[in-house]
């Protein structure tokens, strides 16, 4: 599929950048080995369109650590409770911690750069529409931009952390040089509560539509390697002091 158009072009590069991206095939499910811990497995399939591909991925939530599965050589780990990620490179052997709001700081660094006249503007809007998903009331946020449109069902549900979805984005580099194009809607993502239940993007690519649906399709209490939500021990810590 050859893309010539350069504004479809740019909107092919929204729906990557805005979208989550689908993670790769996961393996047959084993018996934990080693210490376990017990965790809530929120499973959520991706479903990708005219290539007709599904994948599933899950994020796990042992107390107030959180981890997308879908992440392998380098992977975050979410802790709710101290406001902090930390980065974790398997091919590098390293560690690195920040927090929160250091993150937030240095991404709205780089949405506030100045952004090109010929850039389409993106804008998110919350139409008031409400429906039950996963047994939690769900609002719908709306993005556009020209043909580009994706829908995010919002819900707060007990068992996931009503921060965790932010912390995602925040803690994923942004894309550039269109970073500064998503300024609006990724300051009300990256300060959103709740998590997306259903994730609907689509945009025209020549004669086909890219269509990417993400669906919570299972909140379930498991048993879990513990390592799955542990800092590696044996990797080296390169995270920078804070100045004083």
């Amino acid at each position: 599929m050859t893309i010539t158009n350069p504004r479809i072009a740019l909107l092919l590069s929204i729906a990557i950048f805005v979208a989550c991206k689908p993670a790769p095939p996961q393996p047959a499910a084993k018996k934990p080995a080693g210490p376990t811990v017990r965790a809530t497995v929120v499973t959520i399939r991706t479903t990708t369109q005219p290539e007709n591909r599904t994948q599933m991925r899950t994020i796990v939530i042992a107390g107030d650590r959180a981890r997308d599965t879908g992440e392998h050589d380098a992977w975050r780990l979410y802790d709710t409770k101290t406001k902090t990620v930390t980065f974790v490179d398997e091919i590098a052997g390293t560690v690195r911690t920040e927090p929160l709001n250091t993150i937030l700081a240095q991404r709205r660094v780089i949405t506030a750069a100045a952004l090109p006249p010929h850039y389409p503007k993106v804008r998110l809007t919350r139409p008031g529409t409400k429906r039950s998903i996963q047994g939690v009331n769900a609002e719908l946020l709306e993005i556009e931009s020209g043909s580009y449109k994706r829908q995010l069902w919002l819900g707060e549900h007990p068992a996931i952390p009503a921060g965790l979805f932010a912390m995602m984005v925040a803690s994923d580099p942004p894309t550039q040089p269109l970073a500064p194009m998503m300024r609006a809607v990724d300051e009300a993502l990256i300060t959103a509560r709740g998590f997306p239940h259903e994730d609907h993007a689509e945009v025209p690519v020549a004669k086909d539509k890219l269509v990417v649906d993400r669906v919570v399709v299972g909140i379930a209490q498991k048993d879990v390697p513990q390592a799955l939500v542990t800092v590696p021990t044996g990797h080296r810590d390169v995270t920078v002091p804070p100045k004083r």
